[in-house]
């Protein structure tokens, strides 16, 4: 049916141009770090071969080579979000959505996952990110603040 084509057709587009970075990690509990990381790149498609070689890249490039065959439940809280971004970016999406990606970790913890947030900024890349942390906040190149429900965009980021 239709319908179904184009559910599928957007999944497609989503797993493709998309990659989404949430406060809580939403990592499998039953698949260590680099089957996280792995798993959403067999939604392009079936290579699991290439698959496993990008995951592994990604994740040795956010400074977790060590920590491949590591559950969830193994990982601290930081290298939980840096496996999230791992995931994020394996299919190299166009956008990054990040939602509180360093809400529940300590200010030290945060400073590090969001630099290597930070760190994945280019000319074709957009991450927008909500954040409550002000110092993060000023570091994005347009900020826009929600005050008693009104939006207003802020011109003091930083370029």
């Amino acid at each position: 049916s239709t319908k179904y084509n184009d559910s599928s057709k957007n999944d497609k587009l989503r797993a493709d141009k998309i990659g989404i970075i949430y406060q809580q990690n939403n990592l499998l509990p039953d698949f260590n770090a680099l089957e996280n990381v792995y798993l959403a790149r067999l939604a392009i498609d079936d290579n699991k071969e290439k698959a496993i070689f990008e995951a592994t890249k990604i994740i040795k490039k956010l400074g977790l080579s060590n920590r491949l065959s590591h559950f969830p439940s193994e990982l601290s809280g930081g290298e939980l979000q840096r496996i999230a971004i791992s995931r994020a970016l394996i299919n190299k999406p166009e956008i990054i959505l990040a939602d509180e990606p360093t809400g529940s970790l300590d200010l030290s913890t945060a400073k590090e996952v969001f630099k290597s947030l930070y760190k994945l900024k280019n000319k074709n890349r957009l991450i927008i990110y909500a954040t409550h942390n002000r110092l993060f906040a000023n570091m994005a190149d347009c900020k826009l603040e929600i005050i008693d429900g009104n939006i207003k965009k802020s011109s003091n980021a930083r370029k």
